[in-house]
């Protein structure tokens, strides 16, 4: 296990041999651009819901976005909040670990909560997908791409639990 702190003044990068912080992983810059990218989807998902505006999909066949958008699965239960509301939530916290993670970027804690966090995510997406083939018999494009945003995101975050055995089995 890397040690959560170290480097120049508790920047939590290591120096380099200048005595300046070492530049941010690519790793935490991919999950912030995936989490910029899933708000971009829920927001646009959100302000469809409450502007009562068509969607830009297909609504006929097996690909239906009004069906899915307008069912009861697109509320959370009990409520008239749309789910794309905590979907908005789940990637402002993703994007707030992505950059926490380009702060310090050999916290392997922030690593784990963002696995984990990202795992949690995935569940919900399973239900959701379920949701859509089993009970709904449609698919949403919109809803299909934020799943496969969380996808990448909890790919990506698991593959950067272990960056350093990677390079050790470098030849």
């Amino acid at each position: 296990m890397l040690p959560a702190d170290f480097g120049a003044e508790g920047s939590g990068r290591p120096p380099t041999a200048e005595g300046t912080p070492a530049p941010a992983q690519p790793g935490a810059i991919v999950l912030a651009v995936l989490a910029v990218l899933g708000l971009g989807v829920a927001g646009y998902l959100t302000s469809v819901h409450y502007a009562h505006t068509p969607l830009a999909c297909s609504s006929s066949g097996t690909i239906d976005c009004a069906k899915v958008l307008s069912s009861v699965y697109s509320l959370v239960p009990g409520t008239s909040i749309p789910v794309t509301l905590p979907g908005i939530g789940f990637f402002l916290i993703s994007l707030a670990l992505a950059l926490a993670q380009l702060w310090r970027p050999f916290n392997y804690g922030l690593r784990q909560a963002h696995a984990a966090w990202a795992g949690l995510g995935m569940l919900t997406v399973l239900y959701l997908v379920f949701v859509e083939l089993v009970e709904l018999r449609v698919i949403c494009l919109w809803c299909t791409s934020f799943h496969v945003i969380i996808l990448i995101t909890l790919l990506m975050t698991l593959w950067r639990l272990y960056p350093q055995d990677r390079a050790l089995s470098r030849p």
